[in-house]
């Protein structure tokens, strides 16, 4: 399984929404326009960016960013505060 966190910025109100409904069902929502979504593979994202794709134009941005074990546990809020915990199985 890998963790992904998924960014935008999207103009158009219908797309942004219809985009954001695609991504809840990979995954949770952390921030207005960022996701965390769990994909079994680079097969499995490759078929996530060609639906996002239909929700996307040549101004908007969509990043994918893999979260793997090293960099979670590196991550932390402004507190300082760890923000990735993961069960023992996604983190091996």
């Amino acid at each position: 399984m890998r963790i992904y966190l998924a960014c935008f910025d999207i103009e158009d109100d219908k797309k942004r929404r219809k985009l954001s409904n695609l991504l809840l069902e990979y995954g949770d929502r952390v921030q207005y326009s960022v996701f965390e979504i769990s994909l079994k593979d680079e097969n499995e994202l490759h078929k996530l960016r060609k639906k996002c794709s239909k929700y996307t134009e040549e101004a908007d941005s969509l990043r994918f960013y893999w979260l793997n074990k090293e960099s979670r546990k590196h991550s932390q809020d402004v507190w300082g505060n760890p923000i990735a915990v993961f069960p023992a199985a996604v983190l091996l």
